[in-house]
């Protein structure tokens, strides 16, 4: 037989529309957002897990200083074998960094696409539009940068300032994330991109005697390798490369490989993120639901008390003051999902495909994410409620009937002091009555005020932070060399190195072929040279004393010179088809081609104490004015599992006109605040950095406060260029970069990139573009937050003073009299919660951000202004405005009956 107290249910429904709405309405937005993005993340994570197999993307990749030969490669191919790895195959992967024009889009910022040509065997571009490049002068574009940058298929764009049709739209698997460098802290879609051409297309590039970055990509034989075995492998691959005489400047695997791995972890990180939201919310609610019903409960304590005498067990009562709660929940968790999946999801999708270059999407179905945000809610909601219900259903019937259910407050012998007044005291009574309410109206609040403080924030964090990367630029001009490259010389050195550098451009072995000739030629030439001197000497004894046997002798030597002519001439004619064959590669004349050979003759270009000259002048100003410095990146081991931190080590001049200030020289090593703030490294403590390229490790000891420079986003090491060289074991007088205020002409085969100061503001811009839609999301979120939490439980305040404030009016007091005696306790409690709680949410965003990025290269410190923590409480006491006429007009709506109605 079904209970009777089922028919209490509509009545209490409509009599509490307003609570259980605002509840419905909180958990159903909340659920929408959190299941449409959480299935969003799901089905990325579906496209990202099988890019690997389905477009072939490296396992590693290693980038030489000039182009490997195949000796060099097969080298790397053998120790990968001996290394356990089955072999590798290793792929041409070279690319230019292009200075990039659109003419419908130029709004005067330097924008750069790395291009590639067309790949078919590793890291496969997947087309949104259009197709293939295939012409000379077409390019397919990245998606993302396409859309950044308005533009489409059929436009025509500029290259190294040449002219090319965009054939097609597409995203390369490699690239997944823009990272301009693999040591950014963050994707750069407005002004960096990537691009493909046809094989004519990038030797058209080549054409325009910019160099490439000799990049080669790694696909192991063996796929079942652990990233331990692989990067083991690697290793010993960069070693054999150095064994073969090349020059590797970076080696990266793919899972330390940004483009590769950044989108999977920000949407993984984002997704923790997002169900730690959701709990929580779930949470603070159900703890919303034990004080409603703990309120429901007292009110109608006299009723429940009659029940329990009248035989009724304390489980039909919590079943039924469970069920509207229960219903309430379910109801919510099921419009929420409907909602996320087919009205959020969508957004939730473009958040991500706005910022990475993705495959096109397709959703994929997850129990995983339907438990999560449908099942778990509701079980933590019910869960939560019925610990709530039955703490309070544990009081004696009689208790019920007395209405001394109530623990928490004060109860109402306290007396307070009488020195205060009657508006004080009796304000100070509501608020000890509500202290339970007021708790968690303070939790609610704090909890509200930290998401909006953290959607403020984020913004202003971040710009403060590229503020700082900015500042850490110390030259107008950061330039970064493959190898040393000397600006100061003759005109004499400038043109032999530029004869070295065209004839080690010439393709394949050529020049080596032309300089095996030119021995054989020598050879040749003295092998005559002795003939002739025979011959001369077999001439000068038969004129001396003729006889057969001179004359023999004579004859012999003739026939020898003979053969040796022949032999010079072949090598003569040898010699002059390979510099014919070069001469045709340069487009150059034999005469000019032997003329380059000489002048690069005079150079002892295989010497390593004999620096390159820079092809081109700069003038005495500007190389007086540019600095010398060197610059190696090592790896930190964060611990606790959080990866590893890249770390520059730069070796400057002692007395930098760049870097001011520094306390280099001597083996002092100074440390970047930012690695100090990040690590909190001790005075004296030693640090151990690991090289990944030659597989060593390096101890360095930090010296205290008066060893640090810099801002706080400042990560990198600093010692003097003497002692940076020392430290590396490298050539006294090596170096690898330049910093100047004024811009230098390098040579392209020595160039390797440039940072500057406009490079870092680029990374403000970016952060916001990439948070705008996500934080309008939280900030709306917040708000709304706020107003249901104010609402709910600033309304049982009123609820539970419903009798007293019908006794007021009986006594004569106006509902404007009333409305200040209850509304303002609450408009106290509100404004102290909202300005109390502020440092301690300015802290715990702090460890929360410590916590969020430790895995990430570089630190970001919380920055907040006060205008933001201003806007956080002028938006919570605004949205505590609006409740507050809601409760006033609740206060008018209270009967005069209501006190005449007995209450045992």
């Amino acid at each position: 037989m079904a209970s009777p107290l089922r028919k209490r249910f509509p009545r209490e429904l409509k009599n509490n529309l307003g609570k259980y709405l605002g509840i419905f309405l909180l958990m159903s937005v909340t659920i929408a957002l959190t299941s449409g993005f959480l299935l969003a993340a799901h089905s990325i994570g579906v496209i990202i897990d099988d890019m690997p197999e389905q477009y072939s993307i490296e396992d590693a990749r290693f980038t030489t200083a000039f182009e490997a030969t195949d000796e060099q490669l097969n080298a790397a191919a053998d120790a990968a074998r001996d290394a356990g790895a089955g072999g590798a195959d290793i792929f041409r992967n070279w690319s230019f960094d292009a200075d990039f024009n659109h003419a419908q889009g130029d709004d005067g910022r330097d924008r750069t696409l790395r291009v590639y040509q067309h790949r078919t065997q590793v890291d496969l571009a997947a087309y949104a539009e259009g197709r293939v490049p295939e012409a000379a002068d077409e390019v397919a574009v990245d998606r993302v940068f396409s859309t950044n940058n308005g533009i489409t298929v059929g436009e025509e764009v500029e290259l190294f300032g040449q002219r090319f049709t965009v054939c097609g739209i597409m995203t390369t698997s490699d690239n997944q994330a823009l990272f301009q460098n693999n040591s950014d802290f963050t994707v750069n879609t407005l002004t960096f991109g990537v691009a493909e051409v046809s094989e004519s297309g990038f030797a058209a590039l080549e054409s325009t005697g910019h160099q490439p970055a000799y990049t080669y990509s790694v696909r192991f034989t063996d796929r079942d390798l652990t990233v331990a075995e692989r990067t083991d492998a690697e290793k010993d691959m960069v070693r054999a490369l150095a064994t073969a005489g090349a020059t590797v400047d970076d080696l990266t695997d793919s899972s330390a490989n940004q483009g590769i791995g950044y989108a999977a972890d920000d949407v993984s990180g984002d997704s923790t993120m997002w169900s730690v939201l959701l709990y929580m919310i779930i949470a603070i609610m159900a703890f919303v639901f034990v004080v409603l019903t703990s309120g429901t409960i007292e009110e109608e304590s006299a009723i429940i008390g009659t029940l329990l005498a009248s035989g009724y067990r304390r489980r039909e009562l919590v079943a039924h003051y469970l069920a509207l709660p229960a219903a309430v929940g379910i109801s919510a968790a099921v419009v929420g999902n409907v909602a996320g999946y087919t009205l959020m999801s969508e957004p939730m999708r473009n958040l991500y495909y706005g910022s990475y270059s993705l495959p096109p999407y397709h959703a994929a179905w997850s129990w995983g994410v339907f438990a999560q945000t449908t099942m778990l809610p509701v079980a933590v909601l019910v869960g939560i409620t019925l610990l709530g219900l039955l703490r309070k259903m544990g009081h004696t019937p009689l208790e019920f009937l007395r209405h001394e259910t109530s623990k928490g407050g004060v109860k109402r012998g306290f007396a307070l002091p009488e020195r205060l007044s009657f508006t004080t005291r009796f304000r100070l009574r509501v608020f000890l009555r509500n202290l339970g309410n007021f708790a968690t109206l303070f939790v609610g609040i704090g909890f509200a005020s930290m998401l909006l403080l953290f959607s403020l924030a984020i913004l202003p964090t971040m710009t403060h932070y590229a503020e700082n990367l900015h500042n850490n630029v110390v030259a107008e001009h950061m330039y970064t060399l493959k190898a040393p490259l000397e600006l100061d010389g003759t005109q004499a050195d400038r043109e032999a190195w530029a004869a070295i550098d065209e004839l080690q451009s010439v393709e394949g072995g050529k020049l080596t072929a032309v300089e095996d000739a030119a021995d054989a030629l020598e050879d040749a030439g003295d092998a005559l040279q002795t003939a002739a001197d025979k011959l001369q000497d077999a001439a000068t004894a038969l004129a001396a004393a003729p006889s057969s046997d001179a004359m023999q002798a004579a004859q012999d030597a003739q026939d020898s010179f003979a053969r040796a002519q022949d032999s010079f001439d072949a090598a003569q004619d040898s010699f002059y088809g390979k510099v014919d064959s070069v001469a045709a590669d340069l487009g150059k004349s034999r005469d000019e081609v032997l003329d380059m050979v000489e002048d690069a003759a005079d150079i002892d270009a295989g010497s390593d104490d004999v620096h390159p000259v820079n092809t081109v002048d700069n003038g005495a100003g500007k190389i007086a004015q540019a600095e010398k410095y060197a610059v190696y990146s090592l790896d930190y081991d964060r611990g606790e599992g959080s990866g590893t931190e890249t770390i520059t080590v730069y070796g400057v001049p002692e007395d930098s006109r760049y870097w001011d200030g520094l306390a280099v020289g001597d083996g002092h090593v100074v440390f970047g605040a930012g690695l100090i703030d990040k690590f909190g490294f001790a005075d004296g403590q030693t640090v151990s950095l690991y090289d990944k390229y030659e597989d060593e490790t390096h101890e360095v000891a930090y010296g205290g406060d008066a060893y640090t420079w810099g801002t706080k986003s400042d990560m990198a090491l600093y010692m003097s260029l003497d002692d940076f060289n020392r430290f590396f074991g490298n050539d006294a007088g090596y170096f690898n970069g330049y910093a100047s205020d004024q811009e230098l002409d390098l040579d392209a085969r020595y160039f390797a990139s440039e940072l500057t100061p406009a490079s870092m503001d680029a990374i403000g811009e970016q952060f916001v573009g990439m948070m705008d839609d996500m934080i309008g999301m939280l900030v709306g979120l917040s708000v709304f937050i706020f107003l249901v939490f104010m609402y709910l439980l600033t309304k049982s305040v009123i609820d539970r003073s419903a009798r007293a404030i019908s006794y007021m009016k009986v006594f004569g007091y106006r509902d404007s009299e009333i409305s200040r005696l209850y509304v303002r306790s609450i408009t106290l409690t509100v404004i102290v919660s909202l300005v109390v709680c502020q440092p301690l949410i300015i802290g715990g965003l702090t460890l929360l951000f410590r916590a969020m990025l430790l895995a990430y290269n570089g630190n970001i410190e919380i920055y907040v202004p006060m205008a933001a923590i201003a806007q956080v409480i002028a938006i919570g006491f605004a949205t505590y405005l609006a409740v507050a006429l809601l409760h006033i007009r609740r206060i008018k709506r209270v009967p005069l009956a209501l006190a005449l109605k007995v209450q045992e």
